[in-house]
C-alpha cells in the first residue's frame, strides 16, 4: 500500500469518527459544527482521489 492509499484510509477512519459525533451530538450548534467537519473530510477525500490518477481509477 502506498502513502496515498494510507492517507485515504486515515481520512475514512476520521470521517467515520466525525459521523458518529454528528449522530451523537446533543446540541444543534455541536451538530452543525460536526457537519462542517464532515464536509471538509469529504472534500479532502475528493481532492486526494483527483490528485493521483491510479488511486482514482482503483476507487471507481
Amino acid at each position: 500500500m502506498n502513502r496515498t492509499d494510507e492517507l485515504f484510509f486515515e481520512i475514512i477512519e476520521t470521517y467515520q469518527r466525525h459521523a458518529r459525533a454528528v449522530k451523537n451530538a446533543k446540541y444543534q450548534k455541536t451538530r452543525e459544527m460536526a457537519e462542517l467537519v464532515l464536509d471538509t473530510d469529504i472534500t479532502a477525500m475528493w481532492f486526494l482521489t483527483q490528485k493521483t490518477q491510479g488511486t482514482r481509477c482503483r476507487l471507481m
